[in-house]
């Protein structure tokens, strides 16, 4: 029993996806002969577009991690799907949806023409794949019915031991829309994908039934193809919508029914896939994937067989990055003969037996004093049958990339001989933080003191100079902490002020007891009241009641401040004349508000007794005549007598207030 385990695809694997597969095949033929696939846990795909089709290999793109399809046969005319691999004799089988023809395709792509099936001529075959042990092609027709929707309408089991190819035609007649289906290769169950509730489905091939435990998905909206690798990890390929062509690629837990997106690929109207999970794979991890030189890691080899039988006289192979070396065998399931020895820059297991199952190999390899940097190799496992092509060099099951290489990253210390000056500021202990210039490694870094602590920080209240080893790994750094005596104290002179609102005042400082560098920094309540904020002297217009903070720091770090209060007297007296006489020669020739300074006259309107407005201003400065009214009306002189005014003033703090009255005009 294989359980199920972490996404993981290799080109052998997942990437020979078979996009549209239709070849030249006719009946009067005489059947040619036909070169078999190599199986290698490939995924193939048939992907259709306007009536054309293409027999592709799908690789995954290792920059972009795209599904890319590289054309075997694209000159292909007629259709083909409910396609399935057949491990026992590495053909691909299939039916041709126009004539219902059997058809089997070979490695190059050619088509033989077998037999035309009595299937109904009223359904679509779509879904198909072979039966773990080879025997039967298990296609699904599906009834398109007038509002759209699909419904399995039968089950058909196709016998490929028969010289005729006899056929079993189940009824099935269950609303569900299933464009494929896949065995699973370790628990051989047959499962399908339902377009219309867009959940995954399982069917007994031999009754036909369709069972629904699973959730619906949402996404993919609809799959035209469905497979398994050699690991039960379960694959689809279909639309993200429904609306859209199919171009992406899911992977669908078989034990619960979700789907992960995984990546994007090549569009078509259509699709079918089958794949060849029946052989032997290999996948290879480190632990840790980060390690600092002369440590030791452990290598993980995941063997699966689900080939149906076993394979004597097998050969394992590892050969280590430059620098590293074998330590030992921490698990070995398969009881092979280990030629290695410690100190070897390999790792060897020769003449074992590789029974149908999962095995985990482990083995501990000592990094070595190398350079940082990353690391990287593959295991090959030899002598696998040429039906199964031979060997199989290992994958890195955290990539979607085909066949690569496992990587482990060497990491160093940053810090060689470093020189940190620090201060005991006013005689105050100080902390030296050690973790702050091991280049962030983070844990695994040992840190050695000179009084023996092996903490991270330390704790000084004297002046000297404490040197701290950082070792990660067989590497070593040092940095030496100079630690000294040093103070700082500031002044503000004044340090209180009382001001009238919008006047401006200088802020200016001392400093005493220190040497080199300072900075300055004013904390501003009202931020932009102060002119330069970095400087040891500067002008300022506060609005309101505040205290300026001001934060002196020498250059080793001492620190003091010092505060300014501030008073803002706020006079929001408003005059207005309560009589004027137009045209006289002074400002008494105008009516118009005086007072506070820095005021603004938002809005000024004047009205006669019966409501006319004879006047108006708008953000109008305060105490100036001109922005008055200067008692005339449309051009001509006001008659005497009382006016209502309204005026609105705002003041440079931002508030505001409502005055109202009146006036006589007089001649």
């Amino acid at each position: 029993m294989i359980p199920e385990t972490i996404f993981s695809i290799s080109a052998r694997r997942m990437l020979r996806l078979l996009p549209a597969i239709v070849l030249f095949c006719t009946t009067g033929l005489p059947l040619r002969a036909q070169v078999p696939f190599t199986c290698q846990d490939q995924f193939f795909l048939t992907l259709t577009n306007n009536s054309f089709a293409s027999l592709n290999e799908v690789i995954i793109d290792p920059q972009t991690n795209a599904v890319v399809f590289s054309g075997i046969n694209n000159n292909v005319i007629f259709p083909v799907n409910a396609a399935g691999y057949r491990f026992t004799d590495n053909f691909i089988y299939c039916i041709n949806p126009e004539n219902r023809g059997l058809i089997r395709l070979d490695a190059n792509g050619n088509a033989q023409l077998l037999k035309i099936l009595p299937l109904n001529p009223n359904l679509a075959y779509f879904a198909g794949d072979i039966t773990p042990d080879g025997r039967y092609l298990i296609v699904m027709g599906t009834l398109s019915l007038p509002t759209g929707v699909g419904v399995a309408a039968d089950l058909v089991r196709i016998d490929l031991e028969s010289p005729n190819f006899d056929v079993q035609i189940i009824p099935v007649n269950t609303s569900a829309q299933i464009f494929d289906i896949a065995f699973h290769p370790v628990t051989d169950e047959l499962y399908g994908f339902d377009s219309n509730a867009q959940r995954l489905v399982r069917i007994n091939p031999n009754t036909g039934v369709v069972t629904t435990p699973f959730p619906q998905l949402g996404a993919p909206a609809l799959t035209g193809a469905l497979f398994f690798d050699a690991y039960g990890n379960l694959f689809a390929y279909g639309s993200p919508n429904g609306m859209s062509d199919q171009n992406t690629l899911y992977r669908i837990n078989p034990l619960t029914g979700l789907s992960t997106f995984l990546t994007r690929g090549a569009s078509a109207s259509s699709s079918d896939g089958c794949s060849c999970p029946y052989t032997v794979e290999l996948t290879k991890t480190v632990v840790p994937e980060e390690a600092p030189p002369c440590t030791e890691v452990e290598y993980i080899f995941d063997i699966v067989n689900t080939s149906r039988r076993p394979h004597l006289g097998m050969r394992f192979e590892d050969r280590l990055p430059p620098g590293f070396t074998f330590v030992r065998v921490s698990a070995n399931p398969l009881n092979g003969n280990v030629l290695s020895q410690e100190g070897d820059n390999f790792f060897l297991m020769d003449n074992f037996e590789l029974p149908v199952g999962r095995f985990e190999i482990r083995i501990i390899v000592n990094t070595g004093t190398v350079a940082s940097g990353r690391y990287r190799n593959q295991a090959i496992l030899y002598n696998l049958p040429e039906s199964l092509g031979g060997k199989r060099v290992s994958d890195n099951p955290k990539t979607l990339a085909d066949d690569d290489s496992t990587d482990i990253v060497i990491r160093t210390l940053p810090a060689q001989n470093l020189i940190v000056p620090r201060a005991l500021c006013d005689g105050a202990a100080i902390t030296l933080d050690g973790a702050a210039y091991n280049g962030g490694i983070g844990s695994g870094v040992k840190y050695f003191w000179p009084n023996g602590s092996t903490s991270s920080t330390l704790n000084v209240q004297t002046p000297g100079t404490y040197q701290l080893m950082m070792a990660y790994g067989c590497d070593t750094a040092y940095v030496d902490f100079e630690v000294e005596l040093s103070s700082i104290r500031v002044a503000l002179t004044p340090n209180f002020y009382e001001i009238e609102l919008g006047d401006s005042l200088f802020l200016s400082s001392s400093v005493f007891n220190t040497s080199g560098e300072t900075l300055y920094t004013w904390t501003d309540p009202e931020p932009g009241s102060i002119r330069c904020n970095n400087c040891p002297e500067s002008w300022a217009q506060p609005l309101n009641n505040l205290e300026y903070l001001l934060t002196v720091v020498n250059s080793l770090g001492c620190q003091d401040t010092a505060i300014a209060l501030v008073r803002v007297n706020k006079n929001k007296n408003v005059y207005f004349p309560n009589v004027f006489k137009p045209g006289a020669s002074s400002e008494n020739g105008f009516f118009y508000p005086f007072g506070a300074t820095y005021a603004t006259i938002r809005r000024l309107r004047i009205y006669s007794r019966w409501g006319e407005q004879m006047f108006e201003t708008f953000n109008a400065p305060l105490n100036e005549p001109l922005s008055g009214w200067d008692g005339f009306f449309r051009g001509k002189e006001a008659m005497p007598g009382v006016y209502t005014w309204y005026a609105d003033i705002e003041f440079l703090d931002g508030s505001s207030s409502f005055f109202e009255g009146d006036v006589t005009v007089v001649r």
